[in-house]
């Protein structure tokens, strides 16, 4: 039960992203959880291609949905929606 709690995490934090960014491009059923978001980090090609203004968008979603506050040295947890699912859990209050 607790894995599909913690999955569940994965789903709003991506679903967040997409609703706040309007992405369109892809299928977020099709979203690994564990690829680079950032396209400086995805050499694959594999994650959403994200950019540094979007970062800022995503700062702000998270404090509005999690009453998070993610400070320019926490900036690493948008490596993947797992490492920013793993931030909620650590330091939400849902």
């Amino acid at each position: 039960m607790a894995n599909f709690a913690n999955r569940n995490i994965e789903e709003e934090v991506r679903d967040m992203i997409f609703e706040r960014l309007r992405i369109d491009y892809i299928n977020k059923e099709d979203v690994d959880y564990d690829a680079p978001i950032f396209a400086s980090f995805d050499s694959e090609g594999d994650g959403l291609g994200l950019d540094s203004v979007d970062a800022l968008e995503l700062v702000v979603g998270l404090k509005e949905k999690y009453g998070i506050e993610v400070s320019d040295e926490e900036m690493g947890i948008f490596q993947s929606i797992t490492s920013i699912a793993d931030y909620v859990r650590e330091n939400g209050q849902e």
